[in-house]
């Protein structure tokens, strides 16, 4: 108990803080919400009365009541995507597969492959660069005359 009367003070300025997160302060519209409910969690998990705090009030499109739940609602952690969508695995894999592809026609390949991808002849040559500095051999391109790229580019 002794932690806990210690850790009042601080919760007490967090929560506060928490509740200065609103959209008339700049947040966005699910920060808000966010912190509102982080704010409700501490509250509740710290044993703050309700009348403790000046609660936010709820605007027309904010569907959360103003004043605090008794029991703590179950936030749910924004849902994460799986590391990674393999765009760098297979932007490398066509790098070596294909020596006479340009990085443009590469990452055409790897954007057209995975749903999503917005893959940039840059990120292609960054990736490219990547492997010529681990020693990966086989990531040189042939520079073709500027004439030629554009007569292509025509």
């Amino acid at each position: 108990m002794q932690e806990n009367a210690r850790e009042r003070p601080l919760v007490r300025g967090r929560i506060e803080a928490l509740l200065r997160k609103t959209t008339e302060n700049g947040c966005t519209p699910g920060e808000a919400r966010s912190a509102l409910a982080k704010a409700r969690e501490l509250a509740d998990r710290y044993g703050f009365a309700p009348d403790d705090f000046r609660w936010p009030v709820a605007t027309s499109d904010d569907s959360e009541a103003a004043e605090p739940r008794s029991e703590p609602e179950a936030v749910q952690e924004p849902s994460r995507r799986a590391r990674g969508r393999g765009i760098g695995a297979l932007a490398r894999e066509l790098i070596l597969e294909h020596p006479d592809w340009t990085y443009g026609q590469i990452a055409a390949e790897v954007n057209s492959r995975i749903e999503g991808a917005r893959s940039t002849a840059h990120s292609v040559r960054w990736y490219s660069n990547a492997m010529r500095r681990e020693g990966i051999a086989g990531t040189d391109r042939v520079r073709r005359p500027a004439k030629e790229r554009r007569s292509e580019a025509a």
